[in-house]
């Protein structure tokens, strides 16, 4: 699906200096500095499933969610797709790319219907060069990033399934009271973010519904109580 540019009117310019005082990467810059980059970027809208950015796309603007959700996930030339992040409103994506000017390293897919300001590789880098401290803040976010990433790959490589589907359980829960409550996932969509089949996961939600720890109500899954630690 294609987006759709919005025209930055004074309401929308307005709902973009708040987006960018939220992003950890701008907290810190004054009002002043805030609404300068306000002013130049692009704001642009995607309907649900829509792909933002591609996986090995040479395109080089750093993206921030003003509105809706996102997945990152990695596509083999197979096809095999997985799901390693999820995002929301005020988080950012693409920070390599107008930095070191290399592909894409992943994909974005919105799931549901989301707005996002764009800003261009030369304001981002202008941008840099009146805030150095903004480079720092980047570099946190990078080892964010990459601790992130070696936790996914540490699960892939040591977790069974079971496991995996634990961790991804918990990730997505918040407190609902006394209890955990996930927020809308379907077994697919755990499946992807595990690297296992929908079968699998299935077989696995059905013995923790069956054993009491998980109850099910559409797409959210409540935990009842503590899972157990093997399957």
């Amino acid at each position: 699906m294609t987006s759709l540019d919005r025209v930055n009117k004074p309401e929308n310019l307005k709902k973009i200096v708040e987006t960018l005082h939220k992003t950890s990467l701008f907290q810190g810059l004054d009002e002043v500095d805030i609404k300068q980059v306000a002013s130049q970027v692009v704001t642009r809208e995607y309907p649900k499933n829509s792909i933002v950015v591609t996986q090995g796309d040479d395109t080089d603007s750093l993206y921030i969610i003003m509105e809706g959700k996102v997945d990152v996930f990695l596509q083999n030339d197979k096809g095999k797709e997985i799901i390693i992040n999820s995002l929301s409103e005020c988080d950012s994506f693409g920070e390599l790319a107008p930095l070191g000017g290399i592909p894409r390293q992943a994909s974005i897919i919105t799931t549901e219907n989301s707005v996002f300001v764009v800003i261009s590789r030369q304001l981002f880098m202008d941008t840099l060069l009146i805030k150095p401290a903004i480079s720092m803040r980047i570099i946190n976010r990078l080892i964010s990033l990459i601790q992130d990433l070696t936790e996914e790959v540490s699960s892939l490589a040591l977790e069974d399934v079971y496991n995996r589907v634990v961790r991804v359980l918990y990730k997505h829960a918040e407190e609902v009271g006394d209890k955990l409550v996930t927020e809308k996932l379907t077994q697919q969509d755990i499946a992807l973010r595990v690297g296992a089949t929908r079968e699998m996961v299935h077989r696995i939600l059905k013995e923790l519904k069956t054993g009491g720890y998980i109850s099910i109500e559409g797409k959210h899954i409540t935990i009842e109580k503590k899972l157990p630690p093997g399957w």
